[in-house]
């Protein structure tokens, strides 16, 4: 497993115990959370040892991170569960004190949401942002809530973890990256959270093959289909199809000077062209990039690749359509 910064790790965490409706027990949070290394499969006792009491220092250090950051992380117990310790955050009650910004500090807040546009929070980040802005002219303090209302991703992530612990199929709504929609029936074996993204892997039941998904593109609810305990987990998921999901492209972007701060601060400046500045931009999603440029109003456009170029101007079109409408 690579290794990744202990922020990034403690965000997944923050994430996972978020998302859940009930409790994640220390051996599923091992198993999903990216950053933690799973339990190693046919390793001898001393081998399984070491890696257990590494998991356990490293879980204890992010225990203790969550708890200084203000984060209420909640210890549950389920008697029908056999008794095991499981944990979860409840978003309604991570708020944070109210905050005093001034208008220069309140700028900073909004920057500092635009880096989450793609990320499973993004949704509540602009929406707190939205509850700074508004009471500003009303009075500088305000409640900010760590994470808002639930979103649809979250309640997917919910309804997912929950289908893997009772090994129940699901059926969804998805949209694939080349924009066809259709349903969904999978045996959920795995979800697992990478970069601030969530993913599920299982069998699909229709193409009879394993496959992942991206939850932030699942429409609708989750729903439950057939019986719990329909089927069996593997040992060995194949998580190498979570490395070809989230693989990293280049794409080269043009922006109009001033703008775009979130692509700026992780592209790399490459050129210019007259009235734009050019920079080359690592990102995972066709569809996520396609969004943040889209969301520039104008103020963006991707000079290559030309597929997703192409899928830019198709999208500003059918929304000026729309718009005419």
């Amino acid at each position: 497993m690579t290794a990744i910064a202990p922020e990034q790790r403690l965000l997944n965490l923050i994430l996972g115990l978020s998302n859940t409706r009930h409790r994640l027990t220390r051996a599923q949070i091992r198993d999903s959370i990216e950053g933690y290394a799973p339990a190693p499969s046919g390793a001898d006792e001393e081998t399984a040892a070491a890696a257990d009491s590494a998991f356990e220092r490293m879980f204890e250090r992010d225990k203790k991170a969550l708890r200084e950051l203000g984060i209420p992380l909640e210890t549950v117990v389920d008697p029908a569960h056999g008794d095991e310790i499981g944990y979860r955050i409840r978003p309604a009650e991570a708020a944070m004190p109210p905050l005093e910004l001034t208008a220069a500090e309140l700028a900073v807040v909004g920057l500092a949401a635009d880096y989450w546009q793609d990320a499973a929070l993004g949704t509540d980040a602009r929406q707190a942002v939205m509850k700074l802005a508004s009471s500003a002219e009303h009075g500088p303090r305000v409640e900010l809530p760590f994470a808002g209302r639930a979103t649809r991703v979250q309640d997917a992530v919910a309804a997912l973890i929950e289908a893997v612990a009772d090994r129940q199929a699901v059926r969804f709504e998805y949209s694939s990256a080349s924009g066809g929609t259709g349903t969904r029936t999978i045996e959920p074996w795995k979800v697992v959270f990478r970069g601030g993204v969530a993913y599920v892997v299982g069998h699909d039941r229709d193409r009879e093959d394993a496959r992942i998904f991206r939850v932030q593109r699942i429409g609708g609810a989750v729903r439950r289909v057939g019986e719990p305990g329909a089927y069996a987990i593997p040992e060995e998921i194949p998580l190498g199809l979570l490395a070809a999901a989230h693989t990293s492209h280049t794409a080269t972007v043009a922006l109009r000077p001033e703008s775009g701060h979130a692509l700026r601060r992780r592209g790399r400046a490459v050129g210019v062209e007259p009235g734009w500045d050019l920079l080359e931009i690592e990102y995972t999603h066709d569809d996520a990039l396609r969004a943040e440029v889209l969301a520039l109003g104008g103020a963006a456009r991707i000079v290559k690749p030309r597929h997703l170029a192409l899928a830019v101007e198709r999208h500003a079109a059918a929304a000026l359509e729309v718009g005419r409408g």
